[in-house]
């Protein structure tokens, strides 16, 4: 949980010369695209709506979507402190017919192009309607495939509300908060590209940052699995924090072995190989880090035991209670390990139920 605090803090304490740029470089895209608009064959500007973020839900059978925009006036003064932002809602029996209710209510025309997040409430995952969604967005091509993707379990009225208490619209807030990230590499983040390739090979774990309400402030509590396009339930920060690590997306890792003492993993590297005897599949897998003493004077072969456990225990429990795969070994096998891909075929789940890890740790100390 430290390393949850310490991102919120950050997180927190944003520069707000950052909100100004981020506000000038949108209010630039937004005004380029004015630009094109403009003539007989165009939309006016003052008839086209740009939201930021997107929450998207299914109550009742029928889709509930709040677009979170912000007056471009606004967007265009970089001294604009976050005020003026509109969130406006649309209901309708599918995605695109209530994209087009919405555009006929308020007789303007949504642009996506520069949407940086969309929300999806708690269910929708499950729900047929996901499907359809992404399906939508994919031949409808109105979103960009990079858009952010998140969950969340907070009301719709409260994640609208903080498109008007935050300095930054709700949208470019997540945003920042993904590029002041120092942990994780950008690739880690799952977009709808992501989501539209996997609803296509189901072939990966993903993990879904979920999003709840916090003193006023959107924070990251824990993470939806997804494998084989399924959703398996949530798994906490820190085993989220051990996904990342093992699949090459951990710029640096903050390890703390007690109060006093805590380390800083850096040029951190994964390696592994696979054997299968009598039907058991064991996953051997190598870390390598060079480490910074933060506080304390932890040895080497200290640290190696504490991460070397660590990665266990998280890969161990969600393996055991709800069948996640933290290594997300399956989509190795076809290029490390031909035969036991043969083997297990198409029968992910009976070669997870017979997979065990074998962790081991080389720390250099710097």
């Amino acid at each position: 949980m430290e390393w949850l605090e310490q991102k919120s803090k950050r997180n927190q304490k944003k520069d707000r010369k950052k909100g100004r740029i981020s506000r000038s470089c949108t209010a630039a895209c937004l005004l380029l695209a004015a630009f094109c608009c403009c003539g007989c064959a165009g939309t006016e500007l003052e008839n086209k709506s740009f939201p930021l973020a997107v929450i998207v839900a299914q109550q009742d059978g029928r889709h509930e979507v709040c677009y979170l925009a912000q007056q471009l006036s606004e967007v265009a003064n970089e001294r604009a402190d976050g005020g003026n932002m509109t969130a406006a809602q649309a209901s309708g029996s599918t995605y695109y017919e209530t994209h087009q209710s919405f555009e006929k209510s308020n007789r303007c025309k949504l642009d996506m192009t520069h949407t940086k997040a969309v929300i999806f409430q708690k269910g929708f995952l499950e729900s047929r309607a996901f499907t359809v969604f992404l399906d939508t967005v994919r031949s409808e091509n109105t979103y960009a495939r990079n858009t952010l993707v998140y969950l969340s379990d907070a009301k719709m009225e409260d994640m609208a509300e903080l498109n008007n208490t935050l300095e930054v619209p709700l949208g470019s807030y997540l945003e920042q908060m993904t590029e002041n990230e120092r942990e994780v590499k950008e690739q880690a983040f799952v977009t709808l590209g992501t989501l539209l390739n996997e609803q296509a090979n189901a072939s990966r774990t993903l993990l879904i940052p979920v999003l709840e309400v916090e003193r006023g402030l959107p924070v990251i509590t824990s993470y939806e699995a997804m494998q084989g396009f399924e959703t398996k339930g949530r798994v906490s920060v820190s085993d989220a924090q051990i996904y990342y690590l093992l699949a090459g997306q951990m710029q640096q890792m903050d390890l703390f072995l007690d109060k006093e003492e805590q380390v800083r993993l850096i040029r951190l590297k994964c390696k592994r190989r696979f054997q299968m005897k009598d039907g058991t599949v064991t996953e051997q897998i190598l870390l390598k880090a060079d480490a910074e003493r933060v506080t304390g004077k932890s040895a080497r072969g200290r640290i190696e035991r504490v991460l070397a456990d660590k990665v266990k225990d998280s890969c161990g429990k969600e393996l055991m209670l709800d069948g996640v795969d933290l290594t997300d070994s399956s989509r190795y096998l076809a290029l490390m390990a031909p035969d036991i891909y043969r083997a297990y075929g198409k029968r992910v789940q009976m070669y997870r139920e017979n997979l065990v890890y074998d962790v081991q740790v080389q720390v250099r100390m710097i």
